[in-house]
């Protein structure tokens, strides 16, 4: 019982809503169900602050809440005294100090109200005094459902509050929280079950042949044929679900397992004390059990050293008066004292003193907390957020996600730009040249394109003359493209300028600007004799025929291009006819030209063979170049490439090898392959995969 009793007046928003009388020693003021002022509201802790009276003093102390607590219209640093007519204020409501008096004089007034009327001779402050007794006690009582903040079921527990002064350290209610560490191994054991359990199952899925089944997977797609069977019983995603689940009891176990129960209140300087203090006088420095359970039951245990009191039935005893009536027995190094039920106590230890009440049990309000909605709506909000955006992934159609790197180089785009190939008109590939070549000297020659005739002079009688061109010892014969039979007209005026300089008597259509050879005087003769003379009738340009030019185009018999020129005379062959052999003539073979032809392709899949030999040939000058580089350092260099690839459902071409190569230079054969995979085809129809094998037959000309 405190030496004075508060009579305070409770206002929310300026409106009288409760009065209450207390004569406690702390008055608890917070927003729990247990405090003395229970004040709920937002902007009132659990435990906001107490007021503590200590013989005359009466003080308000702020337990470190958020919003402070108000005095007068000032905040207090901590506490603060206070005193008849104060005002606290506490968010919303405000608390009115109405009356501190003497606890003693109000027990007192009932008595002496009742005595007035027969006393006259009653003292004027006893007098006045009677009007308020009176009114306190035709007040009516406040009734506090006490079912909604405390357990009523028989058990006990001990409310342990530290104090330093004026200032509440700790408060702890020991027996609160039963241990549920018992269920913490069936929990841990069941979760460990389920996770080995999806673990193992998960484990044999992974270890099935997945490479080989996505290796036959492709090559379905790509031959058109039924997918084949998945291996494995698709107990993966089962697994690794119960797996995760399994996680569930098994981290409840843990946290069961760990829970840290107050059983019994210990000060000392030890880890798991509940109180650290300096262990001065404490038969176990580490943790001394000043409050013990015993099945349900609590202990006071007190050394020779340690001061306070404990009032029962409204007796109060001093620690040492329970020692030396027998009530506090000895163990050792210090006194234990049971607690029955309704006790209040207080011991003295240092500078700290520790009040010890046995109450109910509180009533669980709100669990292990109150639940922080705003940061669960964040986690949901996310969580949803993540699982929409995997979806709308989900659902992109795979060749699109198709990404690949050319080359696996990174080559820069302005290198890209600089060596596309040049865009040249599709032609038709030519047809593939049989292994007999009649390029040898003495082969025979083409016959002539067009209208066949005869050669020489139409008014010579002579059969063997062989015909001469005038010109330069060191020219290049050729004939001229226009035919001129009057020798005469080359001198007459403009148009004999005009005939000298196009025309002349042996011409071809295919033939040049005009005509020179290196003779030492134009003679219309034959195309073959044993001496230059005049002739006619007999060995035109072809075999048969009256017009203008022999049969086949001329190339390759007196010089009708610069490329594999013969002179007259036979070739050195063992042909018949003037085939590109070199002659006795005209000089010897040009430059060499090199040959990149293109053969027949193999290809397995739904994209048009034209549509691919069309960018093959777009692209040709690529695997040209790749040659050329070969040439330099072999100049003889040919044979065979072929190249297989890949072109996916995107137009890219996924891989690309050398499946054939018959070139002694490796790096010919890598250079085309590499080229080929940096192409872009069409995309083929239905998104699959198309396996070309396209054959280069190259030969340096």
């Amino acid at each position: 019982m405190s030496s004075k009793t508060l009579t305070l007046k409770i206002f929310c928003n300026d409106e009288l809503v409760d009065t209450k009388t207390l004569s406690q020693d702390v008055i608890k003021i917070g927003k729990l169900k247990s405090s003395h002022l229970c004040l709920d509201d937002d902007a009132v802790a659990r435990m906001h602050a107490v007021i503590e009276v200590s013989g005359n003093d009466v003080r308000v102390i702020d337990l470190g809440s958020s919003a402070g607590t108000v005095l007068n219209g000032d905040a207090i640093d901590k506490n603060a005294s206070v005193s008849q007519g104060d005002v606290l204020t506490f968010g919303p409501y405000r608390v009115e100090i109405s009356e501190i008096s003497d606890a003693s004089a109000v027990a007192a007034a009932p008595a002496a109200a009742v005595a007035a009327p027969a006393a006259a001779v009653a003292a004027t402050p006893m007098a006045s005094a009677a009007p308020q007794a009176m009114a306190m006690a035709s007040a009516p009582p406040v009734q506090i459902d006490v079912g909604a903040v405390e357990v009523q079921d028989g058990r006990q527990v001990a409310e342990v509050v530290a104090m330093y002064g004026r200032t509440a350290l700790d408060v702890t209610h020991v027996g609160q929280t039963k241990s549920r560490r018992g269920s913490a191994p069936i929990l841990m054991a069941m979760g460990g079950v389920m996770i080995l359990g999806g673990l193992g199952l998960f484990g044999y899925e992974v270890s099935q042949p997945w490479e080989e089944y996505s290796a036959e997977l492709r090559k379905a797609e790509q031959a058109k044929k039924p997918e084949p069977v998945k291996p494995g019983a698709g107990s993966g995603p089962l697994g690794l679900g119960l797996a995760l689940l399994g996680l569930i009891p098994f981290v409840a176990g843990a946290m069961r397992f760990s829970e840290k129960l107050v059983s019994d209140y210990t000060i000392g300087e030890g880890h798991n004390a509940v109180f650290h203090v300096p262990p001065h006088g404490l038969p176990d420095a580490v943790a001394f059990p000043l409050v013990r359970t015993s099945g349900g039951e609590f202990t006071l245990n007190f050394t020779k050293d340690m001061t306070g009191e404990v009032t029962l039935d409204g007796q109060t005893h001093n620690l040492q008066e329970l020692v030396s009536s027998g009530r506090a027995g000895g163990a050792g190094a210090y006194y234990t004292f049971p607690l029955p039920r309704g006790v209040q106590g207080k011991v003295n230890y240092e500078d700290i003193a520790f009040h010890i009440n046995t109450v109910n049990p509180g009533a669980v309000v709100a669990g292990r907390g109150d639940v922080d909605w705003p940061f669960w709506a964040y986690v949901g909000g996310t969580a949803v957020i993540a699982v929409t955006f995997y979806l709308l992934m989900r659902s992109i159609p795979d060749d699109l996600l198709a990404i690949t790197m050319d080359d696996g180089e990174g080559e820069p785009a302005y290198a890209r730009y600089m060596h596309q190939p040049d865009q040249t008109k599709e032609e038709e590939p030519p047809p593939e040249e049989d292994d007999v070549s009649d390029d040898e000297a003495g082969g025979s020659g083409q016959r002539h394109a067009g209208e066949e005739g005869k050669m020489g002079k139409p008014s010579s009688k002579s059969k063997s003359g062989l015909y001469a061109m005038k010109g330069p010892k060191n020219a290049v014969p050729q004939m001229a493209r226009n035919f001129d039979p009057d020798m005469a007209a080359r001198s007459a005026g403009i148009l004999g300028v005009m005939q000298q300089q196009g025309g002349s008597f042996l011409a071809s259509p295919y033939g040049g600007a005009f005509a020179v050879g290196n003779d030492d005087e134009d003679v219309w003769g034959g195309l073959t004799g044993s001496e230059v003379g005049e002739a006619y009738g007999v060995g035109g340009l072809g075999l048969v025929g009256t017009g203008r030019g022999g049969g086949g185009t001329g190339e390759g018999t007196i010089g009708l291009g610069n490329t594999g020129l013969i002179g007259k005379g036979g070739g050195g062959g063992s042909g018949s006819g003037y085939g590109r052999g070199s002659g006795a003539g005209f000089g010897g073979r040009g430059t060499r030209v090199p040959r990149v032809r293109q053969a027949k392709a193999e290809v397995q899949g739904a994209l048009d063979r034209d549509i691919i030999r069309r960018i093959v040939r777009a692209h040709i000058n690529e695997v040209r170049s790749c040659y050329n580089a070969g040439l330099t350092k072999n100049p003889n260099l040919e044979g065979r490439v072929a190249v297989n690839f890949v072109i996916t459902g995107t137009g890219k071409v996924g891989s690309s090898v050398v499946q054939e190569s018959t070139i002694k230079d490796t790096s010919v054969a890598n250079c085309i392959a590499k080229a080929v995979k940096r192409w872009q085809f069409p995309k083929p129809r239905g998104g699959g995969n198309v396996i070309v094998t396209y054959p280069f037959n190259l030969s340096p000309g």
